[in-house]
Order: structure tokens, then C-alpha cells, then sequence
């Protein structure tokens, strides 16, 4: 009886979407300045389909780590948790590291995929804006019963100091 009120609430996206508030607050006061990056999710590009292009959102990356939460591109909040590997490139002025975060999300149940978690992987390179700030672009495959073959997607980074 119990796990069937836990599954039920937790199948809300308004409690997810707390859930995902709590941990990027619980790993935000714990962090080290030199390990944690707070990310804001902006804007994405579907290459097909009829989607929300306007995605914003939170995330926590912390000792690779990350969690955060954004509203999606099929107009739901989605809630989202990972590991993140990254690669510095040798010195260059545009990009400064490529990475690839694997991991799961909620929030994309629909008539054509039916299933509240879905695997998320993306590859994105990094550009600094300077040794605090940066530019992030994410490229995501998409579930092949969706109109589009991938997402392009844009955020912002800061590191944290304590």
C-alpha cells in the first residue's frame, strides 16, 4: 500500500520537479568552490518536428555528478540525474573541453513513448567565457518514434565559490 502512494506521488511532475529542486539544494550545500558548477538551462533546436524550443532549467554538477531540472521540449518538467566525463582539449580559443553525460530523465511520457524514465545521453563541448563563466552546447539523440533525429541545446555556467 505504501509503495503505491509513494509511485503515485512520485509519478506527479510537480513532486519531481521538487525532488529535483531538493537535491540541486541538498549538493549546492555541501559543494567546494572548485567542484561545483551551477548550469542554466536556455534555449534548443529540434531539427524536425513542431516542439518548445524554449527550455529553461537548473543544474548542479558537482565531482561529475549532476542533477537538474528544466521544462521540455514536449511542454513537460523533467527531472534529471547523471554522471558527466570531460575531456580538456589542447589550447584553443573556441572550444575548451568535450563531454558526454549519461544518465536517466523523466517527463517525456506521451501516446508515442510510454514510459516515465527515459535514458539521457549528450555530448557537448565547452566554451569558456573566462575562469568562472561558460557557454555549454549539448547535442542529444532523439527517440526514434520522435519527428526530429536530434536537439541542439544552449546553456550557461558558473562556477561557485563558497
Amino acid at each position: 500500500m505504501r509503495s503505491h502512494i509513494l509511485l503515485r506521488l512520485l509519478a506527479r511532475p510537480q513532486t519531481l520537479f521538487n525532488l529535483g529542486i531538493f537535491a540541486i539544494a541538498l549538493t549546492a550545500s555541501k559543494a567546494h568552490a572548485d567542484e561545483t558548477t551551477l548550469g542554466i538551462h536556455t534555449l534548443s533546436y529540434h531539427n524536425g518536428g513542431n516542439y518548445n524550443e524554449n527550455t529553461p532549467g537548473l543544474y548542479l554538477e558537482r565531482n561529475n555528478f549532476v542533477v537538474g531540472a528544466y521544462h521540455n521540449s514536449i511542454r513537460n518538467t523533467s527531472v534529471y540525474g547523471g554522471y558527466t566525463w570531460t575531456w580538456p582539449l589542447p589550447p584553443n580559443p573556441i572550444v575548451k573541453a568535450v563531454s558526454f553525460t549519461g544518465g536517466l530523465v523523466t517527463g517525456y511520457r506521451h501516446k508515442g513513448y510510454n514510459s516515465d524514465i527515459a535514458v539521457l545521453a549528450a555530448t557537448s563541448i565547452r566554451h569558456d567565457l573566462d575562469n568562472r563563466q561558460a557557454l555549454r552546447l549539448s547535442i542529444l539523440p532523439l527517440h526514434k518514434r520522435s519527428s526530429a533525429t536530434y536537439v541542439l541545446h544552449l546553456s550557461y555556467e558558473v562556477k561557485l565559490k563558497n
